[in-house]
Formats: structure tokens, sequence, C-alpha cells
């Protein structure tokens, strides 16, 4: 792959890569161990043969695709370019041999009736605001009855206030921190720096954290590990966060009839709940 180029990301297609960064970034940018835990936990215990299983993941996710490896399951891989795809698998330390890919906006997945499972890792913060309730139209289509859609993502619940200055006061210098401070950071900053319709403003972002950087708030190690992860290219689209409110009201009318809220331990996924929607 070549070095990092500067590329123009079209909003209205429902994918966006950052594929160039994908192993820079820490959990909760990608799937952790206890989500992969929840999903495989009910993979296995549902009423089929695991390996005879058809799935599908929302975009070239190298934990998924592992976990997929792992169960004996071949993935059905769809990304809106083949380009991300095979970057990430060029990335990743571990070989995926079989696999299905189809690249493809996620908004025009054509099999219908069809998975059983699919896993989705911050889906409904990438499509357009206005395109979320056809996500989930979509996803519904495409899975068999009894199917269930994994999808966590940038949650606000009611009641939730600012919480980036507590963030950084309480973990910035922390002595034996166990994750980087982007993990604990980072969704309380993109909520902070969230436009009026829910989408991330990282020019804000890069002065709010060049602001607590200038002032002694983070380190230089911290300043410097963060940058590069919220120096998207411009025309980069990134939904902060949907409210719960506005989940629901798409979830419902998309036909699931099951919605279960299941959240991980770690202080910093208190707003990335794991959704579990049944057909």
């Amino acid at each position: 792959m070549e070095g990092s180029k500067r590329r123009e990301i079209d909003e209205t297609t429902a994918s966006w890569s950052y594929a160039e960064l994908w192993d820079k970034f820490p959990i909760p940018a990608r799937p952790d161990g206890e989500e992969l835990k929840i999903e495989e936990r009910v993979i296995k215990n549902y009423n089929q043969d695991v390996k005879k299983l058809k799935l599908m993941i929302l975009g070239s996710t190298i934990e998924y695709r592992s976990l997929c490896k792992r169960l004996g399951i071949i993935p059905y891989v769809v990304d809106f370019s083949k380009e991300n795809f095979d970057s990430l698998t060029v990335y990743s330390k571990e070989k995926f041999k079989k696999e299905h890919f189809i690249e493809t906006d996620w908004l025009k997945v054509n099999q219908a009736n069809y998975f059983d499972f699919i896993l989705g890792h911050r889906p409904f913060n990438v499509v357009r605001h206005d395109q979320v309730l056809t996500l989930f139209k979509k996803m519904y289509k495409s899975l068999k009855s009894g199917g269930i859609f994994f999808c966590r993502g940038n949650v606000k619940f009611p009641k939730d206030k600012d919480q980036l200055q507590t963030i950084i006061d309480k973990w910035a210098f922390a002595q034996n921190r166990p994750y980087r401070l982007f993990s604990y950071l980072e969704v309380a900053l993109y909520i902070h720096c969230a436009d009026k319709y829910g989408y991330l403003d990282y020019p804000k972002a890069r002065e709010v954290i060049k602001n607590f950087y200038q002032k002694g708030k983070i380190s230089k190690k911290d300043y410097r590990d963060i940058q590069p992860l919220i120096s998207m290219p411009e025309g980069t689209k990134f939904r902060s966060y949907i409210s719960k409110e506005e989940l629901e009201k798409y979830i419902k009318p998309a036909g699931f009839k099951k919605i279960e809220w299941l959240f991980t331990s770690h202080e910093f996924t208190k707003n990335m709940p794991i959704i579990k929607l049944t057909k």
C-alpha cells in the first residue's frame, strides 16, 4: 500500500475507512475482547451448526474476521472499497484465506433473508444522518427469521453530561494506566466536538487536544499519540453519536422484534453499547 495519501470521502456512501491508521487505533475504536466474547457465546449457542452459519461483516474489521476464523465460519465481508479490504488484510498479522468479499455500499446489499448474523462496529455512526433508518431496514431484510444483528456504536443517553474534562483530570497522568489515553477520551472527545447534526468536527477536536497539551493537561507522548488519530482528511464524515431516542425511532420501524442493550465493563465504553437486534 502507498503511503498515507489524502483522500476525499464520499459522505453519501454507507462506509468510512481508517484503513491507513487501523493498527494505530486502540479500543474502543476497534472491537475489544469482552465484546467478541459476547458475540461468540451467542453464535455458539445458536441452534445450528456453527460452521454452516451465514455471517456478514460490515466493513473489513479484522477482529470480526478473526472471530469467524476461530469459529470455522466463512464470512461475507462487505466493504465499499476493495482497497480498504486489501489494506487491512495486509496489515493484519493473522491471515485470512477463506472469505467472501463483496465490494458494495452497505445500503445496497441485496441478499434477502440470507444471513444468520450480521456484525457491525459503529455502522450507524458512519452512514449519513438521514440514512440510518435505511441501514436498519436493509440489515433487517438481509437477515433470516430469528437472525441477529450485532451493532456497536457511539450512543448518547438521556441525562448524559460532557465528561471530557473529568476524564482528562482522572486519566491523563494516572499511574499504571491500563490503556492509552485515547481509549479513555475518544468517545467523550467526539461528543464534545460534535456539530448540530452530531458529526465530528475534526478541526475542533484537534484544537481541543492541542489546548489540553499547551496547558499541560496531557503529556507530550499522549499528544503525539492522539494527533494522527483525529487528523482524518478533509471531507471525512463520522457521526460522533446518535441519541438513544433517535436510534430506537429507527430500529423499531425497521421491523426488529427484540432489542437488547448490552454493555462491557470498561469505563470508557458506557456510551458504546452492543445493540443486539433480533429479526
